[in-house]
């Protein structure tokens, strides 16, 4: 059982590196420089936050329902003192 985990991670491992080999490799021949220094540099950042599309989308919302509950208490405070004045009368 542990030589078939061990087998599996050398695999996975040299799957890895044999494609980011290709990458570089496709990069180079293909001449286009500035193109693969820009996917390596997007792939270094993803690398280092892989959660930061999901972070900044949870972000947004955190802040859309934020300004919902503003809103909603404005709207609940307003037909509150409505309801008041219409009892005065």
């Amino acid at each position: 059982m542990e030589f078939e985990k061990a087998a599996l991670v050398v695999c996975i491992t040299l799957f890895f590196v044999i494609g980011i080999n290709a990458l570089i490799y496709l990069s180079v021949t293909r001449g286009n420089v500035t193109g693969s220094i820009e996917l390596f540099r997007r792939a270094s950042e993803r690398v280092r936050d892989p959660w930061k599309a999901e972070d900044d989308n949870l972000q947004e919302l955190s802040c859309l329902v934020a300004e919902l509950q503003k809103n909603e208490s404005k709207v609940r405070t307003s037909s509150n003192s409505h309801e008041v004045e219409r009892n005065e009368d």
